[in-house]
């Protein structure tokens, strides 16, 4: 395997290691801050090991990562995803009976708009100290907006603006925190709230096919498993063999 990519394969980890890191969070100093890759982002964050370096847990977002990475790799994991199938509900849920406050950044304005509602529904009690969209004219708004969530002293940052740049701007506010101490990306996480709620419906989540859902709903999801996740598979073994 090359050592670029053995980088970010010991880097991913399972949902036992989160577990752990949360039962310690009341230890001082210590800090969650969390990434997720699926083949579509896996070979932007191989190609930037300078974010991947920064955060202390990565998790496999995809049944189909997650098999080829057991297939070649020693560290065997799990699929763990932020959203209410996954490590989103146990967080959120854990916020809500803890009185913990949250800030979501992520998505466009019009779901930025809605969206603390739609927590408010599924988490009634849920403390949301920061609700707005992932997107900025230039260097200095997005500054600002940093600045304008860290001041809300949340206890947990959750952004979803797609890989790269949700990894950029979550560490941008890792750089400035003074309160919180768990950091997640979330990909489609808050979009999809915003749209239906609970997104995933039982069944779905129950057969354990996701990508299915997403594909039948959404064309971009389409595009990547017919044209990208080929690519991704060929790519990945040929790496690693």
């Amino acid at each position: 395997m090359r050592k670029e990519y053995q980088f970010l394969d010991e880097k991913i980890v399972p949902k036992s290691r989160w577990q752990s890191a949360i039962n310690e969070l009341e230890g001082e100093g210590s800090i969650v801050i969390a990434t997720f890759v699926n083949p579509f982002s896996y070979s932007i964050l191989q190609s930037r090991p300078e974010l991947v370096e920064q955060f202390n847990y990565i998790f496999s977002d995809g049944i189909l990562h997650t098999k080829l990475h057991n297939l070649f790799c020693d560290n065997k994991i799990d699929r763990v995803s932020f959203d209410l199938s996954s490590i989103a509900k146990d967080t959120l849920l854990r916020a809500e009976n803890k009185g913990l406050r949250v800030a979501f950044i992520g998505g466009k304005p019009e779901h930025a708009a809605v969206l603390e509602q739609k927590m408010k529904e599924l988490f009634p009690q849920l403390q949301v100290c920061i609700c707005r969209d992932g997107y900025f004219d230039n260097d200095e708004q997005k500054s600002q907006a940093v600045d304008e969530i860290m001041l809300a002293k949340p206890d947990i940052v959750i952004v979803g603006m797609g890989t790269p740049l949700q990894e950029e701007f979550l560490l941008k506010c890792v750089a400035k925190n003074t309160s919180a101490n768990e950091f997640y990306t979330c990909g489609g996480f808050l979009e999809q709230t915003a749209t239906k709620g609970d997104y995933y419906h039982p069944l779905v989540k129950k057969l354990g096919i996701r990508w299915l859902q997403r594909a039948i709903l959404h064309s971009h999801v389409r595009k990547r498993i017919f044209k990208d996740y080929p690519k991704f598979v060929l790519n990945y073994i040929k790496s690693h063999l």
